[in-house]
């Protein structure tokens, strides 16, 4: 099943582009499809901006959204199961005052 995963701000820039697309196994997970992207990207500025290589998971100011939902409201990345067609969103949190 194809996936498109779409970057805003600095991972934009890391990655060099707005728009990745994934091919993945029916049943696949979100967790399955970040560690696709950690992969493709180790060596590289999003792979280090996107990972802890301590905790071997995403950095905690990474916000990722599934077709408009929160994934940590639906029970997690390796809860969440993504289908044909899934919009995965990639941004950096931050604050302001």
């Amino acid at each position: 099943m194809r996936v498109i995963v779409k970057y805003y701000g600095v991972i934009k820039e890391l990655a060099g582009t707005s728009l990745e697309e994934y091919d993945l196994p029916h049943g696949s997970s979100l967790k399955d499809l970040m560690n696709l992207i950690v992969n493709k990207h180790e060596g590289d500025g999003l792979y280090d901006k996107l990972w802890d290589k301590n905790e071997n998971e995403l950095k905690p100011l990474v916000m990722v959204v599934v077709d408009g939902e929160d994934p940590v409201e639906q029970g997690g990345y390796d809860r969440v199961k993504l289908k044909e067609g899934s919009k995965v969103e990639l941004t950096m949190a931050f604050a302001g005052g």
